[in-house]
């Protein structure tokens, strides 16, 4: 009994030894071959994924606009080509534009027809990975659109591009800042925001921006009197969010900084400025902010007609004190169709002389007037001419006024030209 026993050990020894030999022999390969899956699950995942093609937006088409802007800053990734797909009704685009987030853009110039379920030809195929900023439509003309019509963007990803991110822009301001006379500050397209006199021997400076100003894409600063020596500039807008630059550069008298980007899709609140050294305690200065407004803000079917009951900015000047002052206030490509105009003053009160409007096929409005209008104020609306075509420029005639107890900003007043159609 006591030997069977013992045998018994003896041949589960056997087998013990026969296992752990088979486990040790075979491990080696085990673990080879779950490196190998391990490796080609995590190629699948990374750089080298097989590409593959994502929807970016499904947009409702609107069928009473010739042409729309469609946001697509909210993209997530970076994209290689692009196809453009039908939903719900038949798709009729004339001409289309890609606005990508570099400055780039991709204008597609052949018409798409695309029945219900059909898709375009890859459009802007490349090899680089770019970020999109929307994409603007138009429609042909005389073409029945249906109202359940969706149109679709669909973008061709990689690996890479799942997981990139957009880039950040920051202000690059080079010491000193190029001079008034080298740069034009009131170039077409570009609004005076506002103005404000900075405090004395101070550090930082808030400056206020009226709400539903207008958005705007870039900001550039011009600095009157003394110079300033810049060292931080912060946006917040009227969502409450914010952003900060580091400027590190001087801002002399009679010069204006670079342009530099902003988020386009929001009303800017206010702009803080931080100085390197306190300002100046015998020469005030004066900060000018100046604008480029969305693209197609004031465009017919733009944006800004749904904000100020209809009412959107133009172009602003500063008022001077001495004399009338005939100044040129340049307009956006897209001041086409306005029906009436209005002059709104701030700061201080002026008195306007003259309004001249000069449209692009050489006609123009006169408008002979002698008024006072205080700060905070408007003169107008003044009606222009039936079916008007793009205006390209109005000239003011103006002053401010020296003697003001009621003004609400020290210096010149701003004067602004809204229109609306």
């Amino acid at each position: 009994m006591l030997s069977l026993k013992g045998h018994q050990r003896t041949e589960l020894e056997l087998i013990s030894i026969g296992f752990a030999y088979m486990v040790f022999r075979f491990l080696p390969l085990l673990a080879l071959n779950l490196l190998v899956v391990t490796g080609v699950a995590g190629h699948t995942d990374g750089a080298f994924a097989a590409d593959r093609w994502v929807r970016i937006v499904q947009h409702r088409i609107d069928r009473d606009r010739p042409e729309e802007i469609i946001d697509l800053r909210d993209a997530r990734g970076s994209f290689v080509g692009f196809q453009v797909r039908a939903r719900r009704g038949t798709v009729a685009v004339d001409r289309y534009t890609l606005n990508f987030h570099d400055g780039t853009k991709y204008e597609g110039e052949e018409a798409l027809r695309l029945r219900p379920g059909r898709r375009s030809s890859v459009i802007a195929r490349g090899d680089a990975e770019r970020f999109l900023d929307s994409l603007l439509v138009r429609y042909p003309k005389g073409v029945r659109r249906s109202r359940s019509a969706r149109l679709e963007l669909w973008g061709l990803q990689t690996g890479v591009g799942r997981g990139a991110k957009r880039p950040e822009k920051l202000m690059p301001v080079p010491p000193p800042p190029p001079r008034v006379g080298d740069v034009e500050l009131e170039n077409p397209g570009s609004v005076l925001i506002t103005a404000q006199e900075v405090g004395r021997e101070v550090k930082q400076e808030t400056i206020e921006v009226a709400q539903q100003l207008g958005k705007f894409k870039q900001l550039r600063l011009a600095a009157r009197g003394s110079d300033v020596l810049l060292d931080k500039l912060s946006i917040e807008f009227a969502d409450g969010s914010k952003k900060d630059y580091a400027v590190k550069g001087k801002l002399q008298p009679h010069t204006s900084s670079p342009w530099f980007d902003i988020d386009g899709s929001k009303f800017i609140s206010k702009v803080n400025l931080q100085f390197r050294e306190p300002t100046s305690l015998s020469s005030p200065t004066r900060i000018e902010i100046y604008g480029i407004q969305s693209d197609g803000w004031i465009s017919r079917y733009g944006e800004g007609g749904k904000f100020n009951d209809g009412w959107v900015l133009l172009g602003a000047k500063p008022a001077g004190f001495v004399g009338f002052d005939s100044d040129v206030i340049p307009v956006s490509k897209d001041a086409t169709g306005f029906a009436k105009i209005r002059i709104n003053d701030r700061n201080r009160a002026i008195t306007l002389n003259q309004l001249r409007v000069k449209y692009s096929n050489g006609e123009e409005d006169i408008v002979p007037v002698r008024a006072r209008i205080d700060a905070g104020n408007s003169f107008g609306p003044i009606d222009l001419r039936s079916g008007p075509p793009k205006v390209r420029e109005i000239e003011a005639r103006y002053r401010s006024r020296v003697i003001d107890q009621a003004m609400k900003a020290k210096g010149a007043a701003v004067v602004q030209i809204w229109a609306k159609r």
